[in-house]
């Protein structure tokens, strides 16, 4: 059992570094950092910071799900999503994602 965890693990990290093992992955961190900063403050707002590769940022807020905040965050849809950040607050989900 402990060597499936290992090895789901492994191949999980596999794909947020990319098989490049480019930099981009931090992109996700840097949005999960920002959605964590907005769930904790309680409030759905641009952080501010570093944006890694990106050169947009979109946040949203949904009462009803992850994927529901995300699909409300600006220029979702319109352009190329480089890094995704869900968090869960005390009176919803707060999402950043950071765009191409």
């Amino acid at each position: 059992m402990r060597r499936f965890a290992l090895i789901f693990i492994a191949g999980f990290s596999s794909v947020l570094t990319g098989a490049s093992g480019d930099l981009s992955a931090c992109d996700h961190c840097i949005a999960k950092q920002k959605a964590q900063q907005q769930a904790a403050e309680g409030r759905c707002r641009h952080v501010g910071g570093s944006m890694g590769n990106a050169q947009y940022e979109g946040v949203g807020f949904s009462t009803v799900s992850a994927d529901h905040a995300i699909s409300r965050c600006c220029y979702w849809g319109q352009r190329q999503a480089v890094g995704i950040g869900v968090a869960r607050g005390h009176n919803g989900w707060y999402a950043t994602v950071l765009y191409r």
